[in-house]
């Protein structure tokens, strides 16, 4: 009898002994969150500063996510391809076969482009063509003076916040430059009547600035460096042929 009380007393503790390695009723009610009592202020301010860490953690993903979504819309509106249309006040000068100068009063004038965006981690860049036409009259001469020119243009843009930037331009292509005047030849105030037209090579430089209205719309408004080769009319040479031109021009993106 004492034996089998034995065995069993013994069945009895490894039964217990097995379910609380196992993980049963021994291991019940533990909550390995809750701090055990007496745990130190150290501690617990521990815990706060990484939940607070978390948060924060939180909050920049969160950020980032939004800028994520922010660059893949203005992907979806990308709209490479632009025309322009542009007016322009400008005044500008010339020296006839003497060596005298010509100068213009303030002209006008005109420019229509279509062209193309390109963008890049350092700003965008545009290349386009330009039909461009000015005219004005000359300065204490009768008569006037006109340009037309077909450009190919470069753009450097330079984005300062999403509505504003800056930008640089140059470009190169043909022009035709027509004089009509009156030129003073001898002190007796012989006068030779020149009307003509000659092709020359053009060529400018500027600089300005850009509001961008929406995706599609934007405005640029800037100063414009335009000169041209000598040009050869009625077999006399004319040269120094500059003009200085403020540019304000509409861009459609599309």
């Amino acid at each position: 009898m004492k034996k089998v009380l034995s065995v069993m007393a013994v069945s009895a503790f490894v039964l217990t002994a097995g379910a609380a390695f196992a993980g049963g009723p021994g291991k019940q009610g533990v909550d390995t969150t809750v701090l055990p009592a007496g745990c130190p202020e150290e501690c617990q301010q521990q815990i706060d500063e990484l939940q607070g860490s978390q948060a924060q953690q939180d909050e920049r993903l969160a950020a980032h996510a939004q800028e994520i979504e922010a660059l893949k819309q203005r992907e979806d509106v990308y709209n490479p391809w632009y025309v322009r249309g542009a007016f322009k006040l400008g005044w500008g000068s010339q020296k006839d076969y003497l060596s005298r100068d010509m100068d213009n009063e303030l002209g006008y004038g005109g420019q229509a482009a279509v062209g193309k965006l390109f963008n890049s981690d350092f700003g965008d860049f545009r290349l386009e063509l330009e039909y461009a036409y000015q005219k004005a009259d000359l300065d204490d001469m009768d008569g006037d003076v006109s340009l037309q020119t077909f450009m190919v243009n470069g753009y450097y843009d330079l984005p300062i916040t999403e509505m504003f930037g800056i930008y640089f331009t140059v470009g190169a292509g043909y022009g035709d430059y027509n004089l009509n005047a009156g030129i003073v030849e001898t002190p007796n105030g012989f006068v030779n009547y020149v009307n003509h037209n000659n092709g020359v090579f053009a060529y400018k430089g500027g600089a300005g600035v850009t509001l961008n209205f929406t995706d599609q719309l934007a405005m640029d408004l800037g100063y414009e460096y335009l000169g041209t080769s000598d040009a050869e009319i009625n077999n006399a040479e004319f040269t120094s042929i500059r003009n200085h031109n403020i540019v304000t021009s509409l861009r459609f993106m599309f």
